[in-house]
């Protein structure tokens, strides 16, 4: 049954495999209907709480796990991710109450720390093997496709299950995750390890990310540029987005289909306009993030039904342009030797401000509901990004 993984290296077999179980990740069910699952049980303070406490678990954990995939392996370390995600969404919906659900954040939290990291590094270390390393980006953009699509078909078809049976998008969820944790038994560990997890080397990486990412002027704006666009968008990807649908009054049905058709949208943008380096110049991408994230957010307390899809249409592909076109100018800029730990430096500092956003967003959306966190949104774009587009733009010839 699995003779297509039966590939003549060991980098052509990962290859297979990872393509397999980045799919069956991304086939989220749940994203347009996790909101209203939610409010059924639990105020909106609680779900912003939820939220950020859950990225709160995955940044603490990256210490302890990423030792876990050094001692038992990363292929070990995915297996567990794809069976406690499983597990995760086994258990969402038969949580009653507040306590419940924290612990369930808490579980997915620790799974994706599980993950973060391993399968890339799992990947790059057999292509390596293989020297095949050159291949690697190709790789990595080709499933970012495939992610966009599993995207795109587990939300709409989760916001059609939902109004059927509201337990099911869940199931159907942990079914596929647990798939995903089967196949990765397939994956095989390579002889060679470009990196041994230590306290030490981890503190090391750190000091030599932060260094690396502010090391001269140019960088320091670079990365606080990054570190406002990041935040601030991805903060609106994970929670403000679905939200927003859910306070414009969309049925469950019309959320899939509406989440779903922009995610298709991203595809179109990530696979052609987005990298096209002669419209994206490095001028044009530092003025495009301001323009779109101040039209997208600022206007959003006076946003009602339809009208307002444009409006979350542009914050989900200023999300997307982040990873593409600021992915790709720190890559130009960071000196390869550190640019993986600049990044990582760069993501977590993301990390520390979207938590920040979202236990603040709670008291926001209970008083104003979801629109006046976006217009929040957009007068922070107006005293962060603005300014540093700006400085940063005067350092670009």
């Amino acid at each position: 049954m699995l003779n297509f993984l039966k590939k003549n290296t060991i980098s052509d077999k990962n290859i297979s495999i990872y393509y397999l179980i980045n799919f069956c990740r991304s086939l989220v069910f749940s994203i347009p209907i996790w909101i209203v699952f939610y409010r059924r049980i639990i105020s909106i303070e609680q779900i912003s709480f939820l939220v950020g406490f859950q990225y709160f678990v995955n940044i603490i954990s990256e210490l302890p796990t990423g030792a876990f995939a050094d001692i038992l392996g990363k292929r070990v370390s995915i297996i567990v991710g794809f069976f406690l995600f499983s597990a995760g969404s086994f258990l969402f919906p038969f949580a009653t109450t507040f306590l419940h659900y924290v612990v369930v954040a808490g579980l997915i939290g620790l799974a994706d720390s599980f993950l973060s990291g391993s399968t890339e590094a799992l990947l790059y270390d057999s292509m390596k093997q293989d020297k095949r390393e050159r291949e690697f980006s190709e790789v990595v953009a080709n499933q970012g496709v495939i992610f966009q699509v599993g995207l795109v078909t587990g939300t709409i078809l989760g916001g059609i299950i939902y109004q059927w049976n509201i337990f099911i998008p869940f199931l159907l969820e942990g079914f596929f995750l647990l798939l995903g944790g089967i196949f990765s038994f397939f994956l095989i560990e390579p002889d060679i390890d470009t990196e041994i997890f230590t306290l030490k080397n981890y503190v090391k990486q750190m000091k030599q990310g932060a260094k690396e990412a502010f090391k001269n002027s140019f960088l320091k704006k670079l990365s606080w540029f990054y570190i406002a666009v990041g935040s601030i968008t991805w903060a609106a990807t994970i929670y403000f987005n679905s939200s927003m649908m859910v306070d414009l009054g969309f049925s469950d049905s019309e959320r899939g289909f509406i989440s779903g058709s922009i995610r298709l949208l991203n595809i179109i943008l990530l696979s052609k306009l987005l990298k096209n380096k002669k419209i994206f110049s490095e001028r044009n991408s530092i003025l495009f993030f301001p323009i779109i994230m101040i039209i997208s957010f600022l206007p959003g307390i006076l946003l009602e039904g339809w009208f307002a899809l444009p409006f979350i249409a542009g914050a989900m592909v200023s999300s997307t342009a982040r990873w593409i076109i600021l992915g790709r100018m720190t890559n130009d800029h960071f000196s390869s030797k550190y640019r993986a730990t600049a990044i990582s430096t760069l993501s977590m500092l993301v990390g520390v401000f979207f938590i920040l956003l979202t236990f603040i967003s709670g008291p926001v959306i209970a008083f104003g509901t979801t629109r006046l966190m976006y217009t929040i949104l957009g007068v922070l774009t107006i005293f962060t990004v603005v300014p540093l587009g700006k400085s940063l733009l005067n350092k670009i010839p």
